[in-house]
């Protein structure tokens, strides 16, 4: 077996500390990254994989738990009752509902939002977004906030331990369910868009199943539905198909949870997986020796997810100098470094949503099933100059920051400025030109001693609307 590229105590830098807080969450925070300098990049790893596992139900928006934000339907009825309902009182409750539905959205996209910018276990919130992106549901057919937040809660808490467990949760989650039209499955005509969906995009990877493959698996699917009155899972078991079937060599009276089984048995499950693993993460650019190791720590692990991101994390491919800073930042991923950079105390969760939603990222509403495309389709010659305004929106807003714990040292020079300003911004040393452009900047204003908050926005606008800032 050959042997795993790991990062030598000797290349653990505050670069690669930075990096590594980067990608496994949000960028850090300038206290978070002096001590994860100090540590050993294996001790690093481990603090960021290593959060509780206690459920975050609990902390969920308080809409969440009210029995009327449940049900499917108005003021808590059934179907019956509410179809029995005049026409105008109908509609005026469904319009009800629907205002009620936008409201909880966005309290929920705030949620999350806030959630990313304050988690200490950043690395949560990352693991769930990339879910997310991966398994991508929309509130656009879903038509409610409550099972796509309940979705949310479930890729959290089961978004790092056994992938077969993982698969088998997104198959029952209501809101899959009703994406991909697998709640109307039937033995007399089962649906195919989520057995399809489920080899091609969430396991296998394109040309690695047959036709058959797929009408065999989206039988054995049949019957997997949602409560008609609740977001809740249940099997009907009159539309079950108990028959015969073959899938992938396999023959019997599979059902879904067989068929999960089967898929993960594959090769290329493992080669599928550590691939999406490693773009996400790492880069757009595939390296052969890191996604093979990877796919070796799932295979010796039975697929711990833990056990892949930590192989992943400590390569040393994962730090190489084409991988760092190297990556196109999201919109969430650039709003909520800079609220995290600034150290803001009171993050503007609203107007980080909204900024994102500008720049093409809504929580809760991938534009497809493939998710995000990401990578270069983030920034467009039209969308970069926004980038930009809202950036400076961001830092101009109420709290976004406080003079005195960006620079609390007022006797610096402007070289000393910065250098503090490039290690805060952007984690790494900038070439002699890109410091002597900052320079020449900062020798338009007064000595620090003499900045006010105007000084210090123009001055932030500044380092944020570099294309450095751009990238992670």
């Amino acid at each position: 077996m050959a042997k795993t590229l790991t990062l030598s105590r000797r290349k653990w830098t505050r670069q690669t500390a930075a990096h590594l807080a980067a990608r496994a969450g949000f960028g850090p925070t300038p206290s978070q990254l002096d001590h994860l300098e100090k540590l050993k990049p294996e001790e690093a790893v481990d603090q960021l994989l290593t959060y509780p596992a206690e459920s975050t139900r609990n902390q969920a928006p308080e809409w969440f738990h009210k029995e009327a934000a449940v049900n499917r339907w108005p003021k808590g009825m059934d179907r019956k009752a509410f179809y029995a309902l005049p026409g105008a009182e109908k509609k005026a409750l469904q319009k009800e509902q629907r205002n009620q539905h936008r409201m909880n959205l966005e309290t929920s996209r705030v949620w999350w939002m806030e959630r990313m910018v304050n988690n200490p276990h950043p690395l949560e919130e990352k693991l769930t977004l990339f879910w997310h992106g991966h398994f991508a549901t929309s509130v656009q057919k879903i038509k409610a906030p409550y099972p796509m937040l309940l979705q949310n809660l479930m890729l959290r808490e089961r978004g790092r331990g056994a992938w077969a467990d993982l698969i088998l949760a997104v198959s029952k989650d209501p809101a899959m369910l009703v994406y991909l039209d697998n709640a109307k499955s039937s033995k007399r005509k089962p649906n195919e868009n989520y057995a399809r969906e489920l080899m091609e995009l969430f396991t296998l990877g394109e040309g690695n199943y047959t036709e058959e493959d797929i009408r065999n698996a989206a039988r054995a699917f049949a019957g997997w539905s949602v409560n008609s009155q609740y977001w809740k899972y249940e099997e009907r078991q009159r539309q079950v198909d108990v028959g015969l079937k073959v899938f992938m060599g396999d023959e019997g009276r599979l059902n879904g949870q067989d068929i999960i089984s089967t898929i993960t048995r594959q090769p290329e499950a493992s080669d599928f997986l550590a691939e999406r693993l490693w773009r996400f993460f790492a880069s757009e650019t595939p390296n052969k020796h890191a996604i093979a190791d990877i796919r070796r720590s799932l295979k010796d692990s039975n697929y711990d997810l833990t056990t892949a991101l930590r192989s992943l994390f400590t390569h040393e491919d994962f730090y190489h100098p084409s991988v760092i800073r190297k990556q196109i930042k999201s919109p969430i991923q650039l709003a909520v470094h800079l609220v995290r950079t600034l150290n803001a105390t009171t993050p503007p969760g609203k107007l980080m949503v909204n900024a994102c939603q500008q720049l093409g990222q809504k929580l809760f509403e991938p534009p497809s099933v493939k998710g995000w495309d990401g990578g270069a389709a983030w920034i467009t010659a039209s969308n970069l100059s926004l980038r930009y305004q809202l950036a400076g929106r961001l830092i101009t807003s109420k709290g976004s920051f406080y003079p005195d714990t960006l620079l609390p040292d007022r006797s610096l020079t402007r070289t000393q400025v910065r250098e503090v300003l490039f290690d805060r911004f952007y984690h790494s040393p900038l070439r002699e030109k890109e410091q002597a452009a900052m320079d020449a900047y900062l020798a338009k204003y007064p000595p620090l001693a003499e900045w006010n908050r105007g000084v210090f926005i123009h001055v932030l606008k500044h380092l944020v609307q570099q294309p450095q800032f751009q990238l992670t």
